[in-house]
């Protein structure tokens, strides 16, 4: 941190925990939490970090975000994109959802592998990007975002495939059941004009909620990229991510470049993508002042 200027950092462990039995798994979970606790309370000016969950036991997850949160200092929690196969958004994950959302909490979404990766192309490489998007699409189908509006959501890699299919990342089901519906009283399919004004609505609808959405920006800063995430949120909800050490040194000079080169960052843009708005989300205490 020291070498590469990092103030402060905000450490999480996104592995996955389903390879291991459920009393194997809420142990490792409550090691790893109280160890980054242990290393909060010597340094928070430099360390803050999002609790490992032993998902996918929901109970159990319920049980270790309110020890991590209330009692063990947590800035929020850790999820994988998918939990053996539980994606962001199933319903069964909804009684995490409902104590996550009392709390106002962080929820840190990182991806992970699908279960069917494309043979020969590192799970890195592609499918952890589209395995994000597949939860995002999750959220916005199941309405998650609106019915647990308290919680804020910090996806990675700059929105990943998100910004490029953001028109198709909608709830169709109440589209559908006017369609069902007009169908059957009338005997034939509604005006095109009004399903489209139906279809601009949902569209309308997921944006906004896509608007809510925190991304960082680990290894994803190429201009064109951030043109598309800047059409989607605003910078506020931007914020500076590593991917350190799986990106490695490079990984992290090549995040930080992309940020300073981007024409439309202002100079208060930059400041807040890299400190000010995870400071603000997190609740971050500010780093010591040097002697």
């Amino acid at each position: 941190m020291d070498q590469n200027g990092i103030e402060q950092a905000v450490l999480s462990t996104p592995i996955p925990l389903s390879f291991l039995d459920a009393p194997a798994s809420r142990r490792m979970a409550r090691e790893l939490n109280d160890f980054a606790a242990n290393l909060v309370s010597q340094r928070p000016d430099r360390f803050g970090y999002f609790a490992t969950l032993p998902l996918p036991d929901v109970g159990a997850a319920i049980d270790e975000a309110v020890y991590a949160i209330d009692e063990a200092n947590a800035s929020g929690v850790l999820m994988l994109s998918n939990h053996a196969g539980v994606y962001q958004g199933d319903p069964i994950l909804d009684p995490l959802y409902e104590e996550l959302n009392r709390r106002r909490a962080a929820v840190f979404v990182h991806p992970t592998a699908t279960h069917s990766p494309l043979v020969g192309v590192q799970p890195s490489q592609l499918e952890f990007g589209f395995d994000a998007t597949r939860s995002v699409a999750n959220l916005i189908i199941n309405d998650v975002l609106d019915r647990y509006p308290a919680i804020r959501f910090v996806f990675t890699h700059s929105g990943s495939c998100v910004p490029s299919v953001a028109h198709k990342l909608i709830n169709r089901r109440p589209v559908v059941a006017a369609y069902t519906a007009y169908m059957r009283d009338h005997g034939k399919p509604p005006p095109v004009d009004e399903l489209l004004d139906q279809l601009a609505a949902a569209e309308e609808t997921a944006r906004r909620q896509i608007a809510r959405l925190y991304f960082d920006t680990a290894l994803s800063t190429a201009p064109a990229v951030l043109d598309a995430l800047t059409s989607l949120v605003p910078t506020s909800h931007i914020l500076l991510g590593t991917d350190f050490p799986f990106g490695q040194e490079i990984g992290l000079h090549y995040t930080l470049r992309g940020i300073s080169h981007y024409r439309r960052f202002s100079e208060s843009d930059r400041a807040a993508i890299l400190r000010g708005n995870a400071s603000e989300l997190l609740a971050l205490g500010r780093p010591a002042t040097p002697s």
